[in-house]
């Protein structure tokens, strides 16, 4: 976590936590909900260095921001927390096992994920969830990390990504057998999640549906050459986009909005209500114009129907005594 949390997060943990909720409180399920903190990640490393702070200091400052945020909102802790810095050895033996499988390769003290070698395979099938996407250089590169600059005869080929990434001068190291480094981005959610849930299939896996591709993909494709394995999750499920006033929410457009800025506004019944009144899964189009009016309509009609049950019921004890 490098920064304060948006909208698009609430949206996302608050529609999961009444999924959760319902699954359990309603349908009687036993979920054991696990969620994975990423504080080793390309975007927190550049922000320490430009802030000369250790990187452990400031993801654990945006962390203990994003829990709070979720407090307010009245979102559930989950069963688990996982931090990929206290889960590097188990990282570095998932990547081991992955390169024994056949599936990876080092290169100038780096690991990648063989793609075409998984993909060749009669078992395999690589881009699972996006399979149009697979080709998309933009999001690769994206996946790949914004310090990330490999020289192209590293790789086998351009799909490969990175599941373990040689540290350069001034980044944060530790050791392996490859010599120093970090692990990439997508490997530490399928060791970390092997480490919690010690079988597979895991039923559930969720998030945003921007993690689709490159992320969730190459999970499933790294966990699958692991497990030697052709269905390593049952069930994905994304929370769609959220646009502001018909836009991606972006900094450089100045329509971001976040949690705390939300909540110096409204209470947090209103901001569930606001998600309720949305599909989970679809694209949510947010405008200050009818957005939050409309959650706060839905919020006192409620407000003032249970008002009136416990009225009701109050009375009728009452009579009762009598």
């Amino acid at each position: 976590m490098y920064d304060d949390s948006h909208l698009g997060h609430a949206r996302t943990y608050v529609s999961f936590d009444i999924i959760k909720r319902i699954m359990t409180d309603y349908f009687g399920y036993n979920v054991k909900l696990v969620m994975n903190i990423t504080d080793i990640e390309d975007k927190i490393i550049r922000k320490s260095i430009e802030q000369g702070r250790d990187f452990n200091e400031l993801s654990r400052y945006y962390e203990t921001s994003f829990l709070e945020d979720m407090r307010r909102l009245n979102v559930a802790l989950p069963e688990s927390i996982t931090r990929v810095s206290e889960f590097v050895p188990e990282i570095v033996e998932y990547i081991v096992k992955i390169i024994e499988n056949g599936y990876a390769y080092e290169s100038n003290g780096s690991v990648y994920f063989d793609v075409t070698k998984f993909k060749n395979e009669p078992n395999h099938t690589y881009a699972k969830l996006e399979p149009t996407s697979a080709t998309n250089k933009e999001l690769r590169d994206e996946g790949e990390g914004v310090l990330t600059s490999v020289d192209a005869s590293e790789k086998r080929s351009e799909q490969d990504f990175a599941l373990w990434k040689k540290s350069k001068e001034g980044e944060p190291n530790w050791d392996s057998p490859w010599g120093l480094g970090r692990p990439g981005w997508h490997i530490e959610c399928s060791a970390m999640a092997s480490a919690i849930f010690k079988k597979y299939p895991i039923d559930i896996h969720s998030g945003g549906v921007d993690l689709r591709f490159p992320h969730h993909d190459n999970e499933i494709a790294q966990s699958e050459a692991y497990y030697k394995c052709d269905n390593w999750i049952n069930h994905f499920w994304h929370t769609g986009h959220l646009h502001i006033a018909g836009k991606k929410m972006s900094k450089s457009l100045k329509n971001f909005i976040t949690i705390k800025q939300i909540l110096e506004e409204y209470n947090p019944r209103v901001v569930r209500f606001l998600f309720l009144i949305h599909s989970w899964n679809s694209l949510m189009n947010y405008t200050t114009e009818k957005s939050f009016p409309e959650a706060v309509a839905k919020e006192r009609k409620f407000t003032e129907f249970f008002r009136t049950v416990k009225s009701t019921i109050r009375n009728i004890e009452i009579k009762s005594t009598n």
